[in-house]
């Protein structure tokens, strides 16, 4: 298996605290780093029995960006012949493993409902990605949160729940709870653009022609800053 990652994200994949906040900036490549460790997690007969719900405000918006994603990422590492894929409900399961990944919305109270009532065909919800966290209500993630417990029977699986997101405003929820939050079950970790080593020169100069032209903009797109 050939992966390329960022260096900037490496503590990020090892460490298994309950809650694990990426903020950065556009083009950073956090996205790209979680959908790879993840495959590369549940395609890994060490994590057997671990199972991944990938969660975004609106349901509909999956199929084009956190399922792109993840089968982008299942291809660039040479693992289509180990996974099996879904479109209709947008499913994704290893045929070693047994581990599966499905995505779910807060759309709404039937939505919120779905959630609460999440089973698998092998194993347990293990691991929980809120991408574009920012566009979900504390409350949203407290019902995530509470679906993580119980003894999970392969020793190596732990419970942890991913944030990854353009820091929008320091008035957020976000910041107050995982961000400002000293806590041994939080790991933290920023990063820019400059960090990703897989970015053109000209998306670097087009950065350069937002930090004179928007500055505010580049502040949060460019350097990740609440």
């Amino acid at each position: 298996m050939k992966v390329k990652l960022n260096k900037v994200f490496k503590e990020f994949n090892l460490t298994k605290c309950r809650y694990r906040v990426a903020k950065g900036s556009a083009g950073s490549g956090k996205s790209v780093d979680i959908a790879k460790d993840y495959i590369m997690k549940l395609s890994d007969m060490k994590y057997k029995g671990a199972n991944l719900l990938v969660v975004r405000q609106t349901e509909a918006s999956h199929k084009d960006s956190t399922y792109a994603e993840l089968l982008s990422a299942i291809n660039s590492m040479g693992l289509s012949s180990f996974w099996n894929w879904t479109v209709t409900p947008l499913t994704l399961t290893c045929k070693t493993t047994g581990n599966s990944i499905i995505f779910r919305g807060f759309n709404d109270m039937r939505a919120r409902e779905r959630v609460k009532s999440i089973t698998f065909p092998h194993g347990k919800l293990t691991w929980i990605w809120c991408e574009e966290a920012t566009e979900l209500q504390e409350s949203d993630v407290d019902i995530l949160d509470d679906r993580l417990r119980g003894e999970l029977e392969n020793p190596n699986l732990y419970y942890q729940m991913t944030f990854s997101f353009n820091p929008i405003s320091a008035s957020h929820w976000i910041k107050r709870k995982y961000w400002d939050y000293d806590s041994p079950d939080i790991f933290r970790c920023h990063s820019t653009y400059k960090d990703n080593r897989f970015l053109d020169e000209a998306y670097h100069r087009r950065m350069m022609m937002r930090k004179e032209q928007d500055p505010e903009g580049y502040a949060v797109y460019g350097l990740g800053e609440w």
